[in-house]
Order: C-alpha cells, then sequence, then structure tokens
C-alpha cells in the first residue's frame, strides 16, 4: 500500500509539472490537470462468462491505448487488475488500485505518441485472473490499467467478470420484468393529397425511412422476439403510422432546386411550401405486418399498451391546456391492435420521460388515464423500495424502476450520445449487466425488479447476448443468476406506499409553451371540424402528436409543431359562414335574413345554427335554427325568420355554427378558448338588418288617397265623353 500511495504521488508531481510546461492560459492548463495522460479502450471481453469447469481457459481483453497529452510517452504498459465489488453502488471505475494479476500477458509500449491510438490485447487464463482454482464467488472488476516504467498510474479502464454468484451464501435468482419500448417518431401532420385517393403527406421523410429494414425499429422487433421474455412497450399511434402509410405516401422536397415549387396538398386544400415527392408504403407496410405477427404472437404476450401517442406528461401536467390535452389523450380509443388482441387489455402505462416525475405529473397521470393507468417511473433511492409495486399520493398503481439497471451504464440512449471514447459501448454494457444483475439480489431480496431501457433504445449485440446468456445454454441451471418475468407479476405483488421524495425528480427541460399552445389550439380546430364531419374517418390524435415525449430529446419539434397547427388552421377554415357585405332591408312586418354556409372539405357536413341579436325590441329572431347539412364543396343558404318592429332602425344579427345540438358554448365551431386566435373567424357572422316597415295610419292614407285618385278620373273622364256628346248633337241639329 505504501508503494501504491508513493506512485500516487509521484503521478500527481510529474502531472502538474508536465501541466504547468505546457504553453495556453490557465483555464486550459486546469483543464487538462483533471485528465489523465493515457486513455484506455475496451472493445472485447471474450467469453462473457467465464468457464466455470476449467480455469485453464484465457479470457480476451483487447482495444485500443491513445496518448492524450501533446508530446511521445515512452515506457508506457498494460497490467490486469482485480478487485472483488461487493454492492452495485460501489461499481466504479479503473483508478490503478486493486490486486494486480500476476500473468505473462502484458503489453507494453516502447512509444506512445500523441493522440494516435494504437491496438492492445491481453488474454490471461481464469487462473490468472480470478488468482485460485476456486474463486470466491462474487463479482469482480477488472481494470486494464497503463503505468510508465516507474510504475505510476497514467490511466484505465474498467469492466467486470462475475464468477457463481448462486454460491454466495443466501443468494436467491434475481428476477427481471424488462421493458421493451416500441415507440418511435410522429410524424402524421393531418396534411393529405386533395384527391380521392387522400395519402398522408409527411413532415419529414424520416418518418417513414424508421420503418426501412435494418432500421432500429426493425431491430427492435426482431431482437425482442429473441429474447426469452419481454414487456413489450407499444405506442399504438406508432402502429397506426406504419398502418397509415402502408398504401404510400409524400413527403416535401425541401431541395434548393425546388424550394419556390408548391403543390397543392390537404384534403381540403391546405398547401405545402415545396414540390411533393411520392413514396411507396413498403417499408412501413413490411414493418406492420412483422410488428402484428411479433405481437400476437407466444413471444408477444406481454403487451402493453403506453398513453395513445406516448405524450409527455411532465411538460402537460403543468398547464392548463396541458391537462385538457392530457383528458382528450386519454378519451382517445385506439384501433384494434396487438396489445389490444393479446396482452394486457385493462391497463394502460403512463411513462414519464426517463421516469422523471413528481406531485405534479403524478396528478397529470391521473387526470389521463383514471384507474385503469399504471403509472411507470424511476426512483433516486433504488434500494429503498422493497416492490417495484407501490402506492404514491394521487397514483395508487405505480411501477418503480430499478434506476441501476436502466441507467445509462446499461443502456445508452441513441438521443443522448456520450462522450467519443475508445471503447465499444456494447462490449461493456454487456458486462455491466451481468454484473449488476449478480450484485442485485444483495440489495433486493425477493423483489422483481422492473428495467426500463430509453425509448429510442438501439440494443448493441453483446448486451443482448448477456441478456439471453441465462437461456442460452452457456450457464448452467444451477449457476444462472437472473431470470426474466413480466411485469404482470410485479403488479400483483400488494403494493407498499411511499413518498414522492422518494422518485426521481424532473430535472430535463419541458417541452417549450408554444409547442403546447399551438397542440392545444389545434386540437380544439380538429375537435371541432371533424365533429360536424360525422361520416368521415378523422385522426384524432393529429393535434396530439407535437406533445408526444419524443421531441423531449429530439430536434425538429418546433418545425412539426408548427406544420401540425398550420394545417389545422387551414383545414378548419374550409367551413365558415360567408360574410354580409352591405345592410339588408326588410320591408313589412317580417321576413328572412339569408345566411350562407360555405363547405370546402371534401366531405359533407352537418353544422347546427343559432341567431340572436341584442336589440330584441327592434328585431325578434328564432334564435335555433337546428342542423343543416352542406354537400361537400358546395355552399347552403339558410334563412332565418325575423320580425321587425320600429322604422328606419338599423340592427345587428349575429349567426353562429356550432357543432352540437345543444349549442353550448363549449362547442362553438370556432372554438372561444384558442390561445392563439386565428386571423379570420368564419364561425360567425354579423348581418345588419334596416328595419323599414310601413304603418297602419300611413298605409290607410295611401289606400284612401290612390281611391280618392281614381274617382276624380273616372269623373274628369265622365266630363270629357258628355262635353264631346253635346257638341255632335249641335251639329247634326244645324
Amino acid at each position: 500500500m505504501t508503494s501504491r500511495v508513493c506512485r500516487a504521488l509521484s503521478a500527481l508531481v510529474l502531472f502538474v509539472g508536465a501541466a504547468n510546461l505546457l504553453p495556453g492560459s490557465a483555464d486550459a492548463e486546469a483543464a487538462r490537470s483533471d485528465s489523465l495522460p493515457v486513455e484506455v479502450g475496451i472493445n472485447q471481453v471474450s467469453p462473457q462468462i467465464p468457464n466455470f469447469t476449467d480455469t485453464s481457459k484465457p479470457i480476451t481483453f483487447a482495444g485500443q491505448i491513445r496518448n492524450t497529452g501533446t508530446s511521445t510517452l515512452r515506457g508506457v504498459h498494460l497490467e490486469v487488475w482485480r478487485s472483488l465489488v461487493t454492492t452495485r453502488s460501489n461499481l466504479g471505475s479503473a483508478n490503478g488500485e486493486g490486486y494486480n494479476v500476476q500473468t505473462k500477458a502484458v503489453k507494453k509500449f516502447t512509444e506512445l505518441a500523441a493522440g494516435a491510438p494504437q491496438s492492445w490485447k491481453l488474454a490471461p487464463t481464469e487462473l490468472e485472473l480470478f488468482g485460485s482454482y476456486s474463486p470466491q464467488p462474487g463479482v469482480y472488476a477488472i481494470d486494464i490499467d497503463a503505468f510508465d516504467q516507474n510504475g505510476v498510474f497514467l490511466g484505465g479502464q474498467r469492466t467486470y467478470m462475475v464468477w457463481k454468484p448462486m454460491d454466495m451464501s443466501g443468494a436467491k435468482q434475481t428476477r427481471i420484468a424488462l421493458m421493451w419500448p416500441v415507440v418511435g417518431q410522429p410524424g402524421l401532420t393531418g396534411q393529405k393529397k386533395a384527391d380521392p385517393s387522400a395519402t398522408p403527406i409527411l413532415s419529414d421523410q424520416s418518418v417513414a425511412q424508421q420503418f426501412a429494414q435494418g432500421s432500429r425499429l426493425s431491430k427492435i422487433l426482431n431482437e425482442g422476439a429473441s429474447l426469452p421474455l419481454v414487456n413489450w412497450l407499444v405506442d399504438p399511434d406508432l402502429l397506426y403510422t406504419a398502418n397509415t402509410l402502408s398504401g404510400g405516401y409524400f413527403y416535401p422536397d425541401t431541395s434548393p432546386a425546388n424550394a419556390d415549387e408548391s403543390s397543392p396538398s390537404g384534403s381540403s386544400g391546405n398547401g405545402a411550401s415545396s414540390r411533393l415527392v411520392g413514396a411507396p408504403g413498403t417499408d412501413p407496410k413490411d414493418w406492420y405486418n412483422r410488428a402484428t405477427t411479433v405481437l400476437t404472437s407466444q413471444q408477444g404476450k406481454n403487451c402493453w399498451n403506453l398513453l395513445y401517442g406516448d405524450p409527455d406528461l411532465n411538460t402537460l401536467s403543468r398547464s392548463d391546456p396541458g391537462k385538457n390535452m392530457l383528458k382528450a389523450i386519454g378519451a382517445v380509443n385506439p384501433p384494434v391492435g396487438p396489445c389490444r388482441v393479446n396482452g394486457q387489455t385493462g391497463q394502460t402505462i403512463a411513462w414519464p420521460s426517463d421516469g422523471q416525475a413528481d406531485a405534479t405529473t403524478l396528478a397529470g397521470i391521473a387526470a389521463a388515464g383514471g384507474s385503469n393507468t399504471v403509472a411507470l417511473v424511476g426512483s433516486t433511492q433504488v434500494s429503498g423500495w422493497p416492490s417495484a409495486h407501490a402506492v404514491l399520493p394521487g397514483s395508487p398503481n405505480t411501477i418503480v424502476y430499478d434506476s441501476y439497471l436502466s441507467g445509462s451504464g446499461v443502456f445508452a440512449d441513441p438521443a443522448k450520445p456520450a462522450p467519443a471514447t475508445l471503447n465499444n459501448a456494447g462490449v461493456l454494457e454487456g458486462q455491466v449487466w451481468l454484473a449488476q444483475t449478480a450484485l442485485a439480489d444483495r440489495d433486493n431480496t425477493g423483489r422483481v425488479l422492473v428495467v426500463t431501457p430509453p425509448r429510442d433504445f438501439d440494443p448493441p449485440q453483446e448486451l443482448l447476448q448477456a441478456i439471453k446468456s441465462m437461456s442460452a445454454g452457456t450457464v448452467p441451471t444451477a449457476d444462472q443468476w437472473f431470470g426474466l418475468d413480466d411485469l404482470g407479476k410485479a403488479l400483483n405483488t400488494p403494493a407498499t406506499p411511499e413518498h414522492v421524495s422518494a422518485l426521481s425528480p424532473v430535472t430535463t427541460a419541458n417541452l417549450s409553451s408554444d409547442i403546447v399552445a399551438s397542440s392545444s389550439d389545434s386540437q380544439q380546430l380538429y375537435q371541432a371540424l371533424y365533429a360536424i364531419m360525422p361520416d368521415h374517418q378523422s385522426d384524432p390524435a393529429v393535434a396530439l402528436r407535437p406533445a408526444a415525449t419524443w421531441w423531449r430529446n429530439h430536434p425538429g419539434d418546433a418545425t412539426y409543431s408548427q406544420t401540425v397547427y398550420s394545417t389545422a388552421v387551414a383545414d378548419h377554415a374550409l367551413v365558415s359562414i360567408v360574410g354580409q357585405t352591405a345592410p339588408l332591408t326588410m320591408s313589412g312586418k317580417s321576413g328572412t335574413v339569408p345566411v350562407a354556409i360555405r363547405n370546402q372539405t371534401t366531405a359533407t357536413i352537418k353544422v347546427y345554427l343559432r341567431a340572436h341579436t341584442s336589440h330584441t325590441v327592434q328585431l325578434k329572431v328564432d334564435e335555433d335554427q337546428g342542423v343543416h347539412p352542406v354537400e361537400r364543396g358546395q355552399s347552403a343558404t339558410i334563412r332565418i325568420p325575423v320580425k321587425g318592429e320600429g322604422n328606419g332602425v338599423q340592427v345587428d344579427l349575429y349567426a353562429t355554427l356550432y357543432t352540437c345540438a345543444d349549442m353550448s358554448q363549449n362547442c362553438t365551431y370556432y372554438p372561444a378558448s384558442l390561445i392563439k386566435p386565428t386571423n379570420e373567424d368564419g364561425g360567425h357572422t354579423k348581418v345588419t338588418v334596416k328595419v323599414s316597415r310601413i304603418g297602419i295610419i300611413a298605409l290607410s292614407l295611401i289606400i284612401g288617397s290612390g281611391v280618392l285618385l281614381v274617382l276624380l278620373i273616372g269623373l274628369r273622364v265622365y266630363r270629357a265623353k258628355r262635353t264631346h256628346h253635346a257638341s255632335a248633337q249641335d251639329t247634326m241639329a244645324s
């Protein structure tokens, strides 16, 4: 130990001295002093699990080494060190400590040029690695450490080896409920080709590309089916999207050459800013068929639906518009899919981003799904939970997953790329999985551990091999230290009361308030439009997709949200009341006021009309006009009966479109609670009516004057005739 301390002190002195000699600012020197002069990377550990019956077998470690400094290093060599790890919290990293493995497998480097990686390979036997024919059962940290010729530690990389953990006193097999997310990028915008095919128009070609052969989603299906047992977490909207694209799709060609061209899009006439490119739906169709096959087979028997569209629960639970959206999401009935046919039909999984949750998030989950929703959250106190099934204030049905096994050390998240290293991440992840599962029994005796990879999980082969290791025949049955279970076993365990403070706090940034506002408005506009199109197939999740959890860790959320919002505004405006330009004059005591309803959609609509005026003395209106069908692409004129009092009075009559028969404030066609009102409100119109009624006395005088005029004219004619007749008689007499 004394020599180790001396070497560490020498390394510190030499490193600090070298840093002081390098040019640059004090900040740069401080930054360099925080790193080690040599980086060691591991990209091969073979086999993953040692041979428990023949300690003469070699275990191969291979990788690369790199000089991180600016000058050549000489006399560097690699050594293998081991140390026994007893708890998951102490897995740690390479530090130049432990027991030096006495082996001939030592790699020496005459020179290490700055920045240039060199390969290395070490293959000690099991006897050399563990130091005994009968090693102590447990988990061993294996460090590949670099030293200089004076024995000064320069850097290293740690991995793990497990030796017969079931031989430990009181050891029990760790039971794991492994979640397997089937979640992807939302992409349906509501835009469709303006022809009978109504082919969908995507916001981005990548939405369809995610279903291609060899893609992440393709591998998720195949690799999940290859495991002994997983719990599929399926976003029903992903299956809906793939099925919708199966008949073909379009996407905007945003290349500079076509940026100024335009092509009509949308079933209702909304447009795209660039030329549209058509594509067959072969890949989405193949993926959908494969998903249906897998999830309805024996391999897919443990299938659980996420909330439709996998909404960002942390974001939406923090505002009134967001809470209303959660309620709308809870009301969406997913199309009949595999998880409804073959899986857990009675319960839906609500999964906050990265398992982060607090009291507000739990309240949002409760509002979204009711009693049949299971919250899937993480905890900062892994060893403190006696069961994965818990009761939390406001969330009686909660599953708390294991943060150690679900963490970044095991499952890399492609949406959060780690700093570049010389390591093969999959190799290290596989060994961490084996070590974690071997130690889990010590702090979670008798508990089913729920393990959740990230949503856009893309598992490397080495990790898959480690997960399958207990069923692949490589480990004798008596030595298998973990097994896979279904989530139902955890849910069937009696729930224990816990405190919200034990959950993983919400630390990552929520979606912007603009996206929530646009999504909320889009949802209201879509709901109003399709409420008056009863015979038209609608997609109630169009406006909800911009608030999906996917966008929390991926770019493009603002652009996608704006596309959906613009489409919603344009489609909603296709149904409107034609405005009245000039005042109407009503002559007489009663009459009708014409109001034209225009339908530019491709479906017949049924809309309700109500008229009213604030001057009820001068103009009486039959308010409830009932329901009126309007054929697609047509206009219909509704004549509103009115009665007028007074003469020469101008009265404003207002006509409003509604989507429901009771014509309450909550179902006006133009929603009253929009956060960002649109430029034009075609949901109501104002008609100015000029009441020009003639009174009874005036009418009597007019009639009397007419009769008198007729009499006077008749008398004048009579006299003229008599005068003419008298003149004629005188002439004859003469």
